[in-house]
């Protein structure tokens, strides 16, 4: 299916380039109207030797699988050497040639060899050099001050603490903003990477020092390789990277996803998420092959968000088997607004080893779930609108160390957790009224 849909985007793109070659023959000959129609069907129907050769270069050029330079084609025989390494990174070539791609279209253009050539080689090559150049940079300058206004995301914030409070009210990475719905971009090669890179470039800086700021060249090169890290197709090198990095903390998880995606096809794995779009929790390899697994992956104990609640993919626009473009709602909840806002740490109990799986996952969503009630609860009250923001800070710190102990105290116990959604047969309960403030509590002006 790839090779069929690749050679008929290399028919559509030579037929393209030997139309605008035979045009542009044709007026250099000085032929107009009729006659300039007619000799470029001519040339159409009977190409030249250089025509022939241009359009196949084109046709390379469009589907991305021009010869790789020096370096490049050192990797490519590496991992042609090494079978094994296909796993860490199956594809060179249509990455490279997406990434000069993106930067023909920036202004860093001049950097690239290829786009040199042309510039030299004069008449229409200069022409289509330069008006890529511009038109991308305009594009990005475009994109970044969208990014500016909040109707294009780029990465996540740097900050953990911001980033899961965001990523709780369904902010999504890479995506274009419509309403309060979120559209993934980051799929959408080559114009992705421009996209990403512009929205970086403008949304990066929020989370630097001044002096930080200050050095443009650095964050332009943050923005970049931020970008190129999350891209699908150099996901194995920035998982490996980061396992040969902190193998302590990354390189199990590294293990988990290279035995799982060797032992479960990708296929298998996308079947497994349609029919449950909650994320698992996987703390071994063998729980990271049964989370890819349709039918096994939902005895796993799901993964929750700061606020207990269990992290469900919303799926794609179309059908969800093959939409590159994943969805998003955004929830507007005031308390997680206020928390980001006035930067106060919201988060779930650590693991306790003395208390069982099962049990450790009822305290985090009981402790989620009053969390959020009682700083629902306080960030009305008059007194707190009152306080300056290092007291609402402290506020909120206060209530989420009373929600974790008296969560803790029921779970323990044995007290039954209030269920937050209906199961299957059961009726729709109504939402329970939030839970009054801890006893004690007193906001201090």
């Amino acid at each position: 299916a790839l090779t069929f849909e690749d050679e008929f985007f290399k028919a559509v793109a030579r037929r393209s380039e030997l139309a605008g070659q035979a045009v542009r023959i044709a007026r250099r000959e000085g032929l107009r109207g009729e006659d300039g129609k007619r000799r470029a069907l001519e040339l159409i129907a009977n190409p030249t030797d250089e025509m022939w050769e241009s359009a196949f270069d084109y046709a390379r050029y469009a589907t991305f699988q021009r010869p790789l330079g020096e370096a490049a084609s050192k990797v490519s025989a590496f991992t042609q050497a090494l079978p094994a390494t296909k796993a860490i990174l199956p594809f060179v070539r249509t990455p490279t040639n997406l990434f000069k791609f993106a930067i023909e279209r920036s202004p860093a253009a001049p950097l690239l060899k290829e786009w040199r050539k042309d510039f030299a080689a004069g008449g229409a090559k200069r022409d289509i050099a330069i008006a890529r150049s511009i038109v991308g940079s305009g594009m990005g300058a475009l994109m970044s001050q969208l990014a500016i206004e909040g109707k294009i995301t780029g990465s996540a914030p740097r900050d953990k603490n911001r980033r899961a409070l965001l990523m709780a009210d369904g902010w999504q990475p890479y995506s274009v903003k419509i309403g309060d719905k979120y559209y993934s971009y980051q799929r959408l090669d080559p114009f992705a990477l421009t996209i990403g890179a512009a929205a970086d470039m403008a949304t990066l800086g929020e989370g630097m020092t001044e002096k930080q700021r200050e050095k443009g060249a650095a964050l332009v090169w943050a923005s970049i390789i931020g970008n190129l890290s999350n891209k699908t197709w150099l996901s194995g090198v920035s998982d490996l990277l980061a396992a040969v990095d902190d193998p302590e903390r990354y390189g199990g998880s590294f293990i988990d996803r290279f035995v799982g995606s060797a032992l479960v096809p990708t296929g298998v794995a996308q079947i497994a998420r349609t029919i449950d779009p909650t994320m698992r929790e996987a703390d071994s390899t063998t729980d990271y092959v049964r989370s890819r697994l349709p039918g096994l992956s939902d005895n796993l104990l799901p993964k929750r968000d700061v606020w207990g609640r269990p992290i469900q993919k919303e799926g794609g626009l179309g059908p969800d088997m093959m939409s590159p473009i994943w969805t998003s709602t955004e929830k507007a909840d005031p308390a997680t607004w206020e928390a980001i806002r006035v930067g106060a740490t919201i988060n779930l109990p650590k693991d306790d080893e003395s208390l069982p799986p099962e049990v450790m996952d009822r305290w985090k969503a009981l402790s989620g779930r009053t969390s959020h009630q009682w700083v629902s609860e306080l960030i009305k009250q008059p007194e707190y609108r009152d306080t300056d923001t290092e007291g609402q800070r402290k506020a909120i710190a206060h209530i989420m160390k009373a929600a974790r102990d008296h969560s803790k105290a029921n779970v323990v116990s044995g007290v039954p957790m209030p269920t937050m959604r209906p199961e299957k047969g059961q009726r729709r309960r109504k939402a329970a009224e939030p839970a009054p403030l801890p006893p004690g509590f007193e906001l201090e002006r």
